[in-house]
């Protein structure tokens, strides 16, 4: 009876350490020392270091938010090279703490996955790269072309439905990771190549061969929001990163930018007092520091200075902000009121 006992006792503190381990919050963040944040460090477009060795690109500015709001400067950061078919597995080993650019995200993965999407950090244009036909004039003339493509992402059943509905009969042929995939592109092996507008750029733009001659195809597969993911068990990193994301919409929504943040600090707005920290107690809450976003937005920018320093006008991307445009613009980018 005592053995029952002390076996039930053990099992019920057993359990109760694994409840407490998973939904960690930041613990872990805050003992390592550092954030670590999941990209695709292959590609060069979502991170990559100057001569100098600083980082730069969407998902190097996205993790320098979030170390800001963690440890209150935005040095306590480590980017971790994750292809798309890793980030399950990167997550639910603790090898990254978030996920960020070119990570899949389907309703099979979020049923049996590890992961969580927090919170939407821009849209992206699945487009089609192709190797220069000047005879070509439109999508018809490359029915029943080979396509590359990643297995098991959303990339892949996009470009079904869209084969399926023009009726192209494009052949698929799977990779596991964008590396290999471009590699078999650039060597002929398929016509075709469909992913992330972003990625296919930057095959352009890093072209050395010159004998080689590619482009985007004007037709729009899809339009993809690109989340920040995390551990699935870890109910309070996704509040908290989805909140973080929010700050900076938020910020610019009611029109606090780089230049002028110090200025708002004496407004009486109850939810511009909670966003600088003015009020502290509910940044507290989040175990976040309070003046983090006077600290982020002073250095890196609100959500729009990011994105076309990033992404946008300001960068050699030069994607117009369109879907990720603010709501009130006409895009998709919503935030709340901090309360």
């Amino acid at each position: 009876m005592k053995q029952k006992i002390c076996f039930l006792c053990l099992l019920g503190c057993l359990l109760s350490a694994q409840a407490w381990a998973a939904d960690a919050g930041l613990r872990f963040i805050k003992t390592r020392g550092e954030v670590l944040c999941g990209t695709d460090l292959s590609a060069g477009t979502f991170a990559k270091q100057d001569e100098a060795g600083y980082w730069r690109g969407i998902d190097a500015d996205m993790c320098r938010v979030f170390s800001t709001a963690i440890f209150g400067r935005s040095d306590r950061f480590k980017l971790v090279d994750v292809k798309p078919n890793q980030v399950n597995s990167a997550i639910a080993h603790n090898k990254i703490d978030i996920m960020l650019g070119n990570a899949p995200g389907t309703a099979s993965k979020d049923i049996s996955g590890r992961t969580t999407q927090a919170e939407i950090v821009y849209y992206v244009r699945q487009m089609i790269l192709a190797h220069k036909n000047e005879t070509a004039t439109s999508m018809e003339d490359f029915k029943g072309k080979k396509i590359c493509v990643i297995t098991d992402t959303d990339d892949y059943y996009n470009m079904q439905d869209f084969s399926d509905k023009y009726k192209l009969d494009l052949r698929p042929l799977f990779f596991k990771n964008p590396d290999a995939a471009k590699e078999a592109f650039l060597l002929k092996r398929c016509d075709l190549y469909t992913g992330n507008e972003l990625y296919l750029k930057s095959i352009i733009d890093h072209m050395s061969d010159t004998s080689v001659q590619i482009e985007i195809l004007p037709e729009v597969i899809a339009e993809k929001p690109v989340y920040a993911q995390v551990l699935k068990d870890n109910q309070k990193l996704r509040t908290s990163v989805k909140w973080i994301i929010n700050a900076l919409t938020l910020a610019e929504k009611r029109g606090i930018n780089s230049k002028n943040v110090d200025i708002f600090i004496g407004l009486k707005d109850g939810s511009i007092k909670n966003l600088l920290g003015v009020n502290p107690d509910l940044w507290n809450k989040f175990e976040l520091y309070p003046t983090w976003v006077r600290t982020a937005i002073t250095e890196l920018g609100n959500y729009g200075e990011i994105y076309e320093k990033n992404l946008g006008s300001l960068s050699e991307f030069n994607i117009a902000r369109d879907k990720n445009n603010l709501i009130e613009n006409g895009g998709l980018i919503a935030s709340q009121s901090f309360y």
